[in-house]
């Protein structure tokens, strides 16, 4: 069974990447809201021209509100012109306080105000970019069919802390009520989304009362699960184990269940080594395995080379290092053998192992800090670009292997992974992957 491939759009300059490195590696398109609204003619034109017969979701970035006015403000102090778009679209309860003070969960204590401002959040996925497709010049050489609504519409959800779990589970299950009722009406599947904090993980009763409250409401037929920051390389077991557990939950009914932040362990809890607890997997080209709540919106992703026996974007001066020492880099067919042989890296170490370095190439460059003016380096659009690549290439490679590969095999390579690189990253660089290889054989498949 193959394991949903989502891509996050972060930014124009990335476009290009949603079809690479072949057609077809991703299963859809995850958009936040206040792109949408910020510049909907653009994106419009991205999902007709590079991303053609490929699902779209609009995440309606709801919880973007609730949040003190700074998280969703510029280095100026600003209110970021997107949110505020996005406010304009949604218009109450959220339309006249924001940027100056956040939403809370009084503010839906009226049945009223719950379903008009669900109506407005489901109405600007709906019609929002099948607008402006529509609008647009590629429109001309299409059919009505290519001009596709969103795959599915995710009703309107607020952030879930240990302290704030009862005020605002009872919002969020309010809207997607009100959201599933109107199923019948709508081209798209009807799906939620559920964001806690790491704390939630760690009490079982949390778990089951999320659990619970979802699997309550019929019309649902997915979720998009996001834990605040849950970078899974540095996750304790009993974090891994409770998202797998929450995953499981949330899949009652066969409900897909989407990780919006995932690295490699959400992958192999999509696949046999978790029995499935995940349908889908979501990362960005390059960045957004793991993301914090606030601030609203994304950062820009630095160069690493992504080592694939780890499964981990590592600094280049480590990687380099590392490959070195294991005499990995002492010629082209040593380093295919072991370390990567995708077309990016067959491409760069063609004329010889010495050119890993067009993976690291840097400009140092002075830059203002508090302490006075510092010397940063910053890689080369050109070396970002070969690590983006090859990153993109090893992902789809994760992905299918993942779909297609028993437990065993799957679980067997984190111990071979492990024991390749102990020597020079030390147990800390390779505790991870022995991690997720005990926590997925205690609590995962048993199929061989």
């Amino acid at each position: 069974m193959s394991i949903d491939h989502w891509m996050l759009f972060g930014t124009f300059a990335q476009q290009n990447y949603f079809e690479y490195p072949v057609r077809g590696t991703y299963c859809g398109t995850i958009i936040n809201a206040n792109m949408a609204a910020h510049a909907p003619a653009g994106l419009a034109a991205f999902l007709l021209e590079k991303t053609a017969n490929t699902r779209y979701i609009i995440d309606p970035l709801t919880h973007a509100f609730q949040h003190a006015p700074e998280a969703i403000c510029n280095d100026a102090g600003e209110l970021k012109s997107s949110v505020r778009s996005l406010a304009e679209e949604y218009g109450e309860p959220v339309s006249s306080i924001v940027g100056t003070k956040p939403l809370l969960p009084s503010a839906f204590e009226d049945e009223s105000v719950v379903h008009h401002f669900s109506e407005r959040c489901v109405s600007f996925q709906c019609n929002q970019l099948t607008s402006y497709m529509k609008q647009s010049d590629a429109a001309k050489y299409l059919d009505d069919s290519d001009i596709a609504p969103p795959y599915a519409v995710i009703a309107p959800y607020f952030f879930m802390t240990e302290t704030t779990l009862s005020d605002w589970l009872r919002v969020n299950i309010a809207c997607a009520e009100h959201v599933a009722s109107r199923r019948g009406d709508l081209e798209s599947k009807v799906f939620a989304a559920v964001v806690v904090d790491q704390g939630i993980l760690l009490d079982e009763s949390y778990l089951l009362k999320i659990a619970e409250a979802y699997a309550s409401i019929s019309g649902i037929e997915g979720v998009l699960l996001w834990v605040d920051s849950l970078d899974e390389q540095d996750a304790s077991g009993a974090a891994l184990k409770a998202l797998l557990r929450l995953a499981r939950g949330l899949r009652q009914s066969e409900r897909e269940v989407v990780n919006l932040h995932g690295g490699y362990f959400s992958v192999l809890a999509a696949g046999a080594p978790g029995d499935r607890a995940l349908t889908g997997v979501t990362h960005g080209p390059e960045f957004g395995e793991f993301r914090g709540v606030v601030p609203v919106g994304g950062g820009i992703p630095i160069a690493r080379y992504y080592i694939p026996d780890l499964h981990a974007r590592i600094r280049y001066a480590d990687a380099l290092r590392f490959l070195r020492a294991q005499g990995w880099l002492d010629n082209a067919e040593l380093f295919q053998e072991n370390v990567c042989d995708c077309e990016v890296c067959v491409g760069v170490l063609r004329e010889g192992a010495e050119n890993f370095v067009q993976f690291g190439e840097s400009n140092v460059k002075r830059v203002k800090r508090r302490s006075g003016l510092v010397r940063i380096a910053y890689p080369t659009k050109a070396a970002k670009e070969l690590c983006l690549k090859h990153y993109l290439q090893r992902k789809r490679r994760e992905y299918v292997a993942a779909s297609e590969a028993t437990a065993n095999v799957l679980l067997e390579d984190l111990i071979h992974g492990a024991s390749k690189y102990e020597d020079v990253t030390g147990l800390e660089g390779v505790e991870h992957l022995r991690l997720w290889h005990r926590v997925l054989k205690e609590s995962g498949s048993s199929d061989s």
